[in-house]
């Protein structure tokens, strides 16, 4: 029995145990923990991982060829008659000497059911390389399947980013509506009493009514579309957390020719065509060993025959060493060889082909990572100055040095700007990451992301 104390303090322990289950399940995430999330339980993942699963174990299983078959094979034969010796005559001479000697005159020579069990093992000792290279292209599967399970990852850390700082960018332009409707009901509350004074006129008034009315709207349309980037959000990391990352801008990024570099050796689309170009140098060997010959080991032990004397006559074992060359084929050999060499230039070209694309792409990522930044450095000045214009608009309103429309116009040049100053770091934010999946390092995002200036 547990005394009230420890009954106290199991309650307590309990309830700190549930309340951390309860605020880990509703708390906001980071992007980091995010993308751990996708990782582990993404479907298009899972999948692209099984590919990688699939190739080892086909890779493993083809290490076998290195070691010797060795099979049972039985066989039943029924003859359509048995086999007989004739020994009518041997018989009939042995019969009329002085001394008669019995003998048979027909020998069962072989049984007309015959039944034979035999252990056969076949070891290759050379196949002219076509072992090797079957290994070759293995291995070379097992990267292609690796490389695109990176591209995999790429595309839903892209989809992630889009999603996860599109519920940023939604959620904070719902709100920039929600202030603006508040502005807009504070300014149409000046403007009747303006009217009931004498201040300003009837459509003044109206005006600023109607655009009030026009401000609702757009606010449940803002809700509306943070609801559907949030439940897509929801849906992609599988947990319903809203996110705790803010957008930002780094003022270092390191230099474009760094990114050129590193994406030509490290992005994973190079990497799958350097696993299709290993695959034709392979498919060349095992073409090219169509011209050697092949050298087997064999042996094979009896381990059921009959007892006629033929199957008495056949060995208990035997061993040997075969040899096969075709002297004509009724593939042409050389245009295989030859097939197989245009496959890997197919292949080599279209890697160079790729690299230089590559390069472009990096180019064009990186001058826009650039021009989103300063967009954004110049709409935080006219930020504001749109905050200051539409205070100085308020307050020549309420002293009827403005009109209605100049207010609401301050209004809208106010949101204006904050939604374009949001979308320059949203554009800047899924550009940067686009940078780091084409250099290859796409954990390096969340460097940026932690060392780059937080937006309000």
């Amino acid at each position: 029995m547990l005394t009230k104390k420890e009954g106290h303090v199991l309650i307590v322990k309990f309830f700190i145990l549930y309340m951390g289950i309860s605020l880990s399940l509703f708390a906001n995430i980071s992007i980091e923990n995010a993308w751990y999330s996708v990782e582990k339980q993404n479907d298009a993942l899972k999948a692209s991982k099984a590919d990688i699963h699939h190739a080892q174990l086909k890779k493993e299983s083809a290490e076998g060829m290195y070691l010797p078959s060795v099979s049972l094979i039985g066989s039943y034969t029924h003859l359509d008659d048995a086999i007989n010796l004739d020994t009518s005559g041997v018989s009939g001479l042995l019969a009329s000497l002085p001394i008669p000697i019995a003998f048979p005159s027909e020998i069962d020579f072989l049984d007309q059911d015959i039944a034979l069990v035999d252990l056969q093992v076949l070891y290759p000792l050379y196949v002219g390389g076509k072992i090797d290279a079957a290994q070759d292209a293995y291995s070379a599967k097992v990267a292609e399947a690796k490389a695109k399970h990176r591209i995999a990852k790429d595309k839903a850390f892209l989809q992630l980013i889009k999603l996860y700082y599109g519920v940023v960018v939604t959620k904070s332009l719902y709100h920039t509506r929600v202030e603006s409707e508040k502005a807009l009901k504070l300014h149409y509350s000046n403007a009747k009493k303006l009217k009931k004074e004498g201040q300003i006129s009837r459509v003044e008034l109206l005006n600023a009514r109607v655009k009030l009315d026009m401000a609702k709207i757009e606010t449940k349309k803002a809700l509306q579309k943070m609801e559907i980037v949030t439940s897509a959000l929801y849906t992609m990391i599988k947990r319903k957390q809203m996110p705790s990352s803010k957008l930002f801008v780094s003022k270092k990024i390191g230099t474009k020719d760094q990114y050129s570099t590193q994406s030509t050796e490290a992005y994973a689309a190079i990497d799958v065509l350097n696993a299709k170009s290993q695959q034709a140098s392979a498919m060349i060997e095992v073409e090219e060993a169509a011209w050697y010959p092949e050298v087997l080991g064999y042996a094979n032990v009896n381990l059921h025959k009959g007892d006629s004397p033929f199957e008495e006559l056949a060995p208990q074992w035997m061993i040997g060493v075969g040899v096969k060359f075709d002297l004509f084929s009724r593939k042409d050999r050389a245009k295989e060889v030859e097939a197989a060499k245009v496959l890997r230039s197919k292949v080599d070209a279209l890697t160079v082909q790729a690299k230089d694309d590559l390069r472009l792409a990096v180019k064009k990522t990186y001058d826009e990572i650039m021009l989103y930044r300063d967009e954004f450095n110049s709409l935080s000045t006219s930020l504001v100055l749109a905050r200051e214009n539409y205070k100085l608009r308020s307050l020549a309103f309420k002293e009827g040095l403005a009109t209605s429309v100049e207010v609401v116009d301050a209004q809208t040049l106010l949101r204006g700007a904050k939604a374009q100053r949001l979308n320059a770091a949203y554009n800047y934010v899924k550009s940067l990451a686009a940078l780091c999946v084409l250099s290859g390092e796409r954990e390096r995002f969340f460097t940026f992301e932690k060392s780059g200036k937080g937006i309000r």
